[in-house]
């Protein structure tokens, strides 16, 4: 299998169990890739439609069962979130939002101000546009690095082989079916089975072996503070900024609004200037960062299929080859793994009928993406694109 990022690590982790025998090829280090850039929250109350709310759901019972399993230092840190937005629209956007969520079963309320000063005292909510916030007490956050690491430390224990340091340069086919992988290095390994979990190069390792994946890269700026006593304890998603605890004191940040300026790449701005104006939101939002600086400043490439939806199974011209690709891959991977392995050991899963690559070149791709999140990350990059270049920062 191709990547070793938090998708790759829980696939293969899962193949192990199941008895396969597996050789996991990453380009560069095992959770270095966009995993290591991700804001990394449980994103369960954005996803859409109920097939991916379910599944995000499944994947975070699927999270705790295997970090008990796993047993060492934890990734899932749970903590409710706080959202609010600046104008109507997104109001209104939140507030059907939370009615959805209570329909299905998933814990959602609006919250008078006070009441939100009171659970995350960190956190001062800007006059006026917080009046009234909207909580969901059922959320985490994630540490990838320790997520990849520990599931491919597991899935070595269990037999498998990772090769770091050595991309792929050819998907080897015969006969309408994939025989093997060739490396940069020049290694050639035999494989009856290839599975792209390469994140935002899937496509590109698609075509090495002529099949078509269509995916947008989305860059992403995620910034990291140094440690800080604010006490914060909950994750805030604010009109222009996300942030949630990190370990030691850190905070984690992340806006959409900056993320537009760094257009596709990959050219892109100062990330150090960038890094600044995030810090300089944050410190208006949480008063106790006003004496930390910035310790990191990521850029990660998000791969977003053009319908926002997980894509997971084979194609049908070419056996063989088996795509695990996804958008918001560190909340889905465990249980996009676990189906993965499932099906790829001989038990078909129809609870993936919705995301089998093949409804991409079928003709019938959603004019716009059925996932809540990722039509509202497309929308506010492109909403942030068109503004004024003077608006303050």
């Amino acid at each position: 299998m191709i990547g070793a990022g938090v998708v790759g690590a829980a696939t293969a982790h899962a193949l192990t169990r199941a008895g396969a025998r597996v050789a996991v090829l990453e380009a560069a280090g095992a959770g270095t890739g966009t995993s290591a850039a991700s804001f990394a929250v449980d994103v369960s109350r954005v996803k859409t439609p109920r097939s991916l709310f379910e599944l995000a759901v499944a994947s975070t019972r699927e999270h705790e069962r295997l970090e008990r399993m796993a047993g060492g230092d934890p990734w899932r840190h749970p903590a409710a979130t706080l959202e609010w937005e600046d104008s109507e629209d997104g109001r209104r956007r939140i507030r059907e939002r939370a009615r959805r969520l209570r329909e299905w079963g998933h814990p959602a309320a609006w919250i008078p101000a006070d009441r939100a000063r009171a659970l995350e005292p960190a956190v001062e909510l800007p006059a006026g546009d917080a009046d009234a916030v909207a909580y969901f007490p059922d959320g985490a956050w994630y540490d990838p690095p320790i997520l990849a690491q520990t599931l491919l430390d597991r899935a070595v224990a269990l037999g498998a082989e990772v090769r770091s340091q050595d991309p792929v340069t050819a998907v080897r086919t015969a006969g309408g079916r994939v025989t093997g992988v060739r490396t940069a290095a020049g290694h050639r390994i035999a494989a009856g089975v290839v599975v792209d979990c390469a994140g935002p190069n899937a496509a590109e390792v698609a075509a090495l072996a002529g099949v078509r994946l269509p995916l947008r890269r989305v860059p992403g700026l995620v910034v990291t503070t140094a440690p800080a006593h604010t006490g914060l304890r909950m994750i805030v998603a604010a009109a222009d900024l996300n942030l949630r605890p990190a370990r030691a004191g850190r905070m984690v940040l992340h806006s959409w609004r900056v993320d537009a300026e760094l257009g596709p790449g990959p050219e892109w701005p100062d990330r150090r200037l960038l890094a600044a104006r995030l810090l300089a939101r944050a410190r208006r939002l949480v008063p106790g960062l006003r004496a930390a600086g910035v310790e990191s400043a990521r850029v990660g490439v998000r791969p977003v299929p053009p319908d926002g939806l997980p894509l997971v199974g084979s194609f049908p011209n070419l056996e063989g080859f088996y795509a695990v690709v996804s958008h918001s891959g560190v909340q889905l991977a465990p249980m996009l793994g676990r189906l993965a392995a499932a099906e790829l050991t001989g038990t078909h899963q129809a609870v993936l009928e919705p995301f089998r690559p093949a409804r991409l070149t079928t003709g019938h791709v959603a004019s716009e993406a059925l996932d809540e999140s990722t039509r509202a990350m497309l929308s506010q990059l492109t909403d942030a694109r068109t503004e004024e270049p003077a608006r303050a920062s």
